[in-house]
């Protein structure tokens, strides 16, 4: 009897929080000033002025799904240095804003767990160090979804030299998002972040930002427990249109203005379509890259074969088969929107993938 009271409780531990995930650093993608410190830590800023950093799991999470995260946060060693941590929810890989944003400010949507070190008087920030739910990249607290309550019960400084354990719960089913600091509920708040934050939209990835300003401090992270489902492959509809062979158009692929560095916001969907790609060992992947009609027309033909290189380059490091994968630079031939305007220009700058079974 008792063995099988052991098992329906680790049957319901794992219906509420999702599996155990293990993790290694290479699950893990920077931006700005954020580094990897050692097999669990990433400092994402240093003690340094005007840093911003954010670092992101690598697979987005459905929330529809549990998902429990729980780490030891590093917040620095002056009482009077700024501006701390931000656990992030937003649909794609960004930063936010420097200082008072803390990695998170103008995201939108996103939802995000603050945690704040410095007093700015202008966001009616509380004179300690606290913690608030916030929403869409704002940073004043009469924007929040939660008010400004303290990080420790009593108040306490938390730049201290210390590390916190922090963990995040989310219960799909009751809706209820839950903040811990230090063994210690500090915001158990029922929330539809599907709906009110997302539109609907239940694929987000998660991760955490911060930054410094005026005054500075070194945030650290470390890794401790992760339980969640990763999304690992392409939606159901992405995965039919490629299995027929029709055009699927790479999300998430914002190349710089005459770059062809590949952004890192562009590695989780190429990760899944090579996933993906290991059910159909006899096809062929086609990458056609075009640019908008800015700039002369031959600049843009060496760009877009240069940004198809460099999504093929990575491709073929992570493990693909070279011989399975042809590539293409078309410049502005083909516009699929008007380039008279920011947003059609933005359209005709993408990269299009085909699978094909190529016979010589």
């Amino acid at each position: 009897m008792r063995l099988l009271y052991s098992l329906l409780f680790s049957f319901s531990f794992l219906a509420m929080f999702g599996q155990e995930i293990p993790y290694s650093m290479s699950d893990f993608y920077l931006n700005g000033s954020a580094t990897f410190r050692d097999d669990t830590t990433i400092m994402i800023t240093d003690n340094l002025l005007e840093q911003t950093g954010s670092m992101w799991y690598k697979d987005d999470i459905d929330l529809n799904e549990p998902f429990h995260i729980e780490l030891e946060i590093f917040f620095g060693c002056s009482d009077g240095g700024a501006d701390g941590i931000t656990f992030i929810l937003h649909p794609e890989w960004s930063t936010g804003s420097t200082g008072e944003g803390m990695g998170v400010g103008g995201l939108n949507p996103s939802f995000g767990v603050e945690m704040d070190t410095y007093q700015n008087f202008h966001l009616a920030d509380a004179h300690f160090d606290h913690v608030a739910l916030m929403a869409n990249g704002a940073s004043h607290h009469k924007l929040g979804l939660t008010e400004p309550i303290p990080l420790h019960p009593n108040k306490g400084n938390v730049e201290n030299c210390t590390f916190y354990n922090v963990k995040f719960d989310w219960n799909p089913a009751s809706q209820i998002f839950t903040f811990e600091f230090n063994g210690v509920v500090r915001i158990r708040r029922e929330i539809d972040l599907v709906n009110l934050i997302f539109d609907g939209n239940s694929n987000v990835f998660w991760g955490f930002g911060s930054a410094t300003g005026l005054r500075r401090n070194k945030h650290l992270v470390k890794i401790k427990k992760l339980e969640f489902t990763p999304n690992e492959t392409l939606t159901d509809e992405d995965r039919e249109a490629l299995a027929a062979g029709e055009v699927y158009t790479l999300p998430e692929l914002e190349f710089e203005a005459g770059s062809a560095d590949l952004p890192y916001s562009a590695r989780p969907t190429l990760d899944k379509l090579m996933r993906f790609h290991q059910d159909f060992p006899d096809h062929t992947i086609i990458l056609n890259s075009f640019t908008d009609s800015s700039g002369e027309e031959s600049s843009n033909l060496r760009i877009s074969t240069q940004r198809a290189e460099a999504i093929a380059n990575y491709m073929i490091s992570k493990g693909f088969a070279k011989e399975k994968l042809i590539y293409y630079g078309n410049g502005e031939v083909n516009p699929i929107d008007d380039n008279e305007t920011e947003q059609g220009r933005k359209n005709n700058r993408r990269v299009e993938v085909i699978m094909k079974v190529i016979k010589v």
